[in-house]
């Protein structure tokens, strides 16, 4: 009765697979039209991930990586899929030929010896070409979504590593816990690396019998948090034959290849200074210029030209980067929460819930925030301007608000220079200095 289900089994998957094309054009091309429009998402959702990225802390880096990773994902899956499209066209062409004029004849061709006999030897019958397309666009196909499982899979191993670093941060004491994580982040780069080692290698780490009983418990702890169980068939069924462990070997060099192609670029105005920001009009600073998803990187104003008394100016707030800063400038001020996972709320004894705080602390913190900068017009240093905290309407931006009054100013051109206190690392110093942060002109009408 079992070798009956076997067998129907078999007769099934077997007929299936005669027409497997099929269902792998429709799915290709449904997966194209999707792929196309994810790639739009990812587009529109960037901004709006850097600006989660940069108010998480260290957790920005989950953020990161999990963005990255769904983008290399949608990017290897588009590539592919096209390519796949491309060959089963061939493949389908290459069948619509065999109809019309059958297999190839190299003595009506009258080549040669040389020629006829390297042709026949390389060519072969034009039945084996269709084959070995056949077999091209299924092993393509079957690669695209298990590279697809690679790149996942990779990701998790960090997002683990990440993960394992916080949880140690918030629940166990500072020293004792740097030392668990120091130790444990270095267990799982090393383990993980052998085990990363042994997939390019096509299972090389299994074939040595006495190093195998210490790595089956790597292997399987790694297949288990990497989620290797969904594509585990699939790769052996792949490198069990010789077509199979040829693209295997170049999985990953062809995974470092397209990204390395999609983050070439052709620069063809070699006299076009981009780097020198100081005579160059950044949109980026300027709101009715800025492009629309781009964020605030520095500083804004509504306009380059300024038609009234007073010019609103807008600082954006890094939590990635101001933080230490912060922390260094004003070590007294305490921030009520910490960027990151929340262990929940609760009530204290004085009625004040988590993350509520000293009710002077939004006073204390502008003030702190404030003080980083140093703000001139032209060569006018302003003296304790007034600042507010302020959510910027572009993509909600946080960082202060200013309005200056620059109703004595003359008509014509002006400069914003904003200077900004950082860490010295010239020759290892770890002090505070003011250094240049942006600077952009605007006109006075």
């Amino acid at each position: 009765m079992e070798n009956q289900e076997k067998n129907k089994l078999k007769d099934w998957l077997d007929k299936i697979q005669q027409d497997s094309w099929q269902l792998e054009l429709v799915v290709t091309a449904f997966s194209i039209f999707l792929l196309l429009g994810a790639l739009d998402f990812i587009d529109t959702a960037e901004p709006n991930i850097h600006l989660l990225n940069s108010g998480m802390g260290r957790l920005g880096s989950v953020v990161a990586t999990s963005f990255s990773a769904l983008a290399i994902a949608i990017l290897f899956m588009l590539i592919n899929l096209i390519l796949h499209v491309v060959l089963r066209g061939l493949w389908i062409s290459a069948i619509g030929l065999r109809s019309v004029s059958g297999d190839i004849d190299f003595d009506k061709l009258g080549f040669s010896p040389r020629f006829d006999q390297f042709l026949r030897r390389k060519t072969g019958s034009f039945d084996d070409y269709i084959e070995r397309l056949e077999n091209l666009c299924s092993i393509v196909f079957a690669f695209t979504f298990l590279v697809v499982f690679i790149i996942f899979s990779v990701s998790i191993w960090g997002l683990l590593i990440i993960f394992i670093s916080e949880f140690a941060r918030v629940y166990m004491p500072e020293t004792w816990g740097d030392y668990f994580v120091g130790i444990l982040n270095l267990s799982m780069l090393l383990t993980g690396l052998v085990y990363m080692l042994d997939f390019v290698t096509l299972g090389w780490m299994k074939k040595w019998r006495r190093f195998s009983k210490v790595y089956y418990p790597i292997y399987r702890f790694f297949g288990f948090i990497t989620l290797a169980a969904l594509y585990r068939p699939m790769y052996y069924n792949l490198i069990d034959n010789k077509l199979g462990r040829r693209a295997a070997w170049l999985m990953i060099p062809y995974i470092f290849a397209v990204i390395w192609l999609v983050s070439m670029r052709v620069d063809s105005h070699a006299w076009y200074a981009t780097e020198d920001n100081n005579h160059e009009i950044v949109k980026s600073c300027y709101d009715d210029l800025r492009e629309e998803g781009k964020l605030v990187r520095t500083a804004s104003i509504p306009s380059k030209f300024v038609d009234n008394g007073y010019l609103e100016l807008f600082i954006r707030y890094h939590a990635d980067q101001d933080d230490r800063i912060l922390k260094k400038k004003c070590p007294d001020v305490k921030p009520p929460i910490e960027a990151g996972f929340r262990k929940g709320f609760y009530i204290d004894m004085d009625g004040k819930e988590d993350g509520e705080g000293p009710d002077d602390f939004p006073k204390l913190s502008l003030d702190c925030l404030s003080s980083l900068y140093e703000l001139r017009i032209n060569d006018s240093l302003l003296q304790q301007p007034s600042y507010r905290f302020f959510k910027h309407p572009n993509k909600e931006e946080r960082g202060m608000l200013t309005l200056l009054d620059v109703a004595y100013l003359p008509r014509g051109e002006h400069e914003i220079i904003l200077r900004k206190l950082g860490r010295d690392t010239t020759e290892g110093a770890k002090a505070l200095i003011m250094k240049e942060f942006v600077r952009f002109p605007f006109w006075k009408e």
